[in-house]
């Protein structure tokens, strides 16, 4: 893990609650997550003057343990700073929060690091992140609600690519009415291998795209509005699954 891709993020006013997690129950199961994987991180002190590597040895419901540096001056800098910043990643996504009440223990017999667990973390989920093309042999639908109180039928929607940041939907299916910049809760999309994804989309772009036959067809360019951390894990899971082998839909 390079020390460039384990700096501090720096957020616009109001553009870190979209990344925000506050469950205790998912902010420990990633914590521990990373700490199977024994992932190394950064502790920024002082808002980011200074820095030591360290490594997760482990995380439960109380906190994380976490190793000490080499030098004893570094060590005495965490101890006694109120504060600090701690950076890894978590299945190619940056986690970030607020060291509070660092303390020296013991884990495995060795010193180490004990940090109780945090109220709230950042999970960084940005739409440049890796998008997957669904194959044709294996469709993925999005099925959206209707806007209206009248009795109709949801939109179900082949999806063309999907990320933990959006979806992109090409509407073969007749019916279909999507407006840009509108926003569509309560959406489903069957994950296969995975379970449901229940998520608000919003419309950020929509196009015709006409094929060599001469057939027009309605592009779509959705985002996931205000995604939790668990819908981001359950993204991901879907999109490592379908890299290492595509299931295939009954």
């Amino acid at each position: 893990m390079s020390k460039t891709s384990l700096t501090v993020e720096k957020f616009r006013e109001g553009e870190e609650k979209k990344f925000l997690i506050s469950s205790p129950k998912e902010i420990q199961l990633i914590l521990q997550s990373i700490a199977q994987k024994k992932s190394y991180a950064m502790l920024y002190i002082n808002d980011g003057e200074h820095f030591i590597k360290t490594v997760f040895l482990a995380a439960n419901a109380q906190g994380i343990w976490l190793d000490v540096g080499p030098s004893n001056v570094d060590n005495e800098s965490v101890l006694l700073n109120d504060s600090i910043t701690l950076v890894t990643m978590h299945q190619g996504a940056k986690v970030q929060f607020s060291c509070q009440g660092i303390e020296l223990a013991m884990f495995a017999s060795l010193p180490a690091f004990f940090c109780p667990l945090p109220a709230k973390m950042v999970r960084l989920q940005r739409r440049e992140y890796f998008r997957l093309l669904i194959p044709v042999d294996v469709p993925l639908k999005c099925v959206i609600p209707p806007k209206t109180d009248k009795p109709l039928q949801p939109d179900e929607i082949t999806i063309m690519d999907i990320s933990v940041g959006g979806i992109a939907l090409v509407c073969k299916e007749q019916g279909v009415h999507l407006e840009e910049g509108e926003i569509y809760p309560d959406c489903q999309i069957d994950l296969p291998g995975i379970g449901m994804l229940t998520a608000t989309l919003q419309v950020k772009n929509l196009f015709d795209v006409t094929s060599p036959a001469g057939n027009i067809r309605k592009h779509a360019g959705c985002e996931f509005v205000h995604p939790d951390g668990q819908s981001g894990m359950l993204l991901q899971r879907f999109v490592a699954l379908m890299q290492s082998k595509p299931p295939v839909l009954k």
